[in-house]
């Protein structure tokens, strides 16, 4: 069994394919290798063994391997991690309110490799809890999605609600064969496979825009039931398939849920080297059926049924594509590129860019797109800072005038980053977005933030 794993349903991690042959070039992990070279076998498994060694400045989490204990216990199948994220962000001009706000996540991940444990081959289980406190700015800016992604998840009613523990992820993978598997269970939605613009809002561009577009917001719970399959037909190409809950169960078992509406979740990933440079796309198709969506532009007066009437509509759909693309890669040796991880891996720069397309019937984005720019490694002995650039820009549906219509046909902005790495294990992000809120009577707004992110 391959040592390579990388992230399936499009835009969960936590569902993981192991895929025989890396596309550029075999790589296995720091620990498999050390392992090897001590003579030590290994049992087989499909989860890559996690390396926790190394000083304070250069392991990639902070309290280390436990004098070994924790990379004995990743030898063996059982790995875990805690993640702590932190972001102040105000809005400094404009949208509908000026202040400023700070937040904090805190994420506990386990993942236990059933065949390293002797249990059953091909299988693993994937678990994830999360706690939310603070407060943001999401709905400050006029914007209709979040400026501070990571912030506004795990879902809540309303926005901002802490939530002391939430089972958001808690599932099943099973291998077949080296090409199919299915998974079963809880998962969540926002990784997605960009090398530059992936970090679900933890790491990378904070806006929900560059994350997906905006088209895919309506019909893409962030936890939810899900069934699925997947197909590799090669070490570069990915096919997935899934049926999830369309109602959000980031606080709940989720089985209530069942049969109150569905979405189907296609993607196509693939991979490719052009002359030593890496790059990706991601084609995906979101079906959404027995559901309840009010029909854009569907509000009528009827007297008959009581006044105000709108219309609801039981399916919807959305497509996207999104690609990324290094356009200079400093040689490595070793380096590896996992477009899911959260973070650019090679030093050097690239471009990023995503469209997306509605059904114009329920949801209220027609289309949206955005386009970007990564690079880390710029400034001398600075080789693990990153930063970014990036513009977005939705057209949105027009709903039919009753007295006056508050919302605006375009919503567009532009988001800067600069992350600064403390420490392997720790990050320091600065940030800055200027928005077009989607209200007409809205003032375009100036968001300024950092987050901080350490990894136990």
């Amino acid at each position: 069994m391959c040592r390579r794993l990388i992230g399936i349903v499009g835009p969960t991690a936590v569902v993981l394919v192991c895929v025989s042959a890396v596309a550029f070039g075999q790589v296995v992990d720091s620990a498999d290798a050390k392992a090897a070279s001590a003579g030590t076998p290994q049992p087989e498994g499909i989860l890559p063994i996690p390396d926790y060694s190394g000083d304070l400045h250069s392991r990639r989490y902070l309290t280390g391997d436990w004098d070994g204990l924790r990379q004995e216990w990743a030898n063996k199948g059982t790995s875990f991690r805690f993640e702590w994220f932190q972001a102040a962000q105000g809005v400094v001009d404009g949208g509908v309110n000026e202040r400023w706000a700070y937040g904090t996540n805190l994420d506990l991940y386990a993942d236990l490799d059933l065949g390293r444990m002797g249990i059953l081959p091909g299988a693993a289980i994937a678990f994830r809890a999360q706690s939310r406190f603070g407060d943001t700015v999401n709905t400050d800016t006029g914007l209709l999605l979040p400026v501070n992604s990571y912030g506004a998840f795990p879902l809540t009613n309303p926005p901002d609600k802490n939530v002391d523990i939430a089972v958001t992820e808690l599932n099943y993978t099973q291998f077949l064969s080296e090409q199919f598997g299915f998974l079963v269970g809880k998962i969540t939605t926002m990784r997605g496979a960009n090398e530059f613009a992936g970090g679900e809002g933890r790491s990378q561009f904070m806006n929900f825009q560059f994350l997906y577009p905006a088209v895919y917001a309506q019909l893409t719970p962030y936890s939810t039931l899900a069934v699925g399959g997947f197909w590799l037909p090669s070490s570069d190409v990915m096919v997935t398939s899934i049926l999830m809950n369309t109602a959000d169960a980031s606080t709940t078992t989720g089985f209530d849920d069942i049969g109150d509406g569905v979405t189907w979740w296609n993607s196509v990933d693939v991979q490719w080297d052009l002359g030593g440079r890496p790059g990706g796309s991601t084609l995906g198709f979101l079906y959404a059926f027995d559901g309840d969506f009010a029909g854009i532009g569907g509000v009528n007066f009827n007297p008959g049924a009581g006044g105000l009437v709108v219309d609801r509509k039981t399916t919807a759909w959305a497509l996207r594509w999104d690609g990324w693309q290094y356009l200079h890669a400093e040689p490595q040796a070793g380096a590896r590129v996992d477009p899911r991880d959260g973070r650019q891996d090679l030093q050097g720069v690239g471009a990023f860019a995503s469209v997306g397309l509605s059904d114009g019937d329920t949801n209220p984005v027609n289309w949206a797109a955005s386009v970007g720019l990564s690079a880390r490694g710029l400034i001398p002995d600075r080789d693990d800072d990153t930063m970014g650039v990036g513009y977005f820009y939705n057209r949105l549906q027009a709903p039919r005038r009753i007295l006056s219509n508050p919302i605006s046909r375009d919503a567009q902005g532009i988001e800067a980053y600069y992350s600064v790495a403390v420490l392997r294990s720790t990050e320091l992000t600065f940030d800055v977005q200027w928005t077009n809120a989607a209200f007409s009577r809205v003032e375009n707004s100036l968001a300024l933030g950092a987050r901080l992110n350490i990894s136990f």
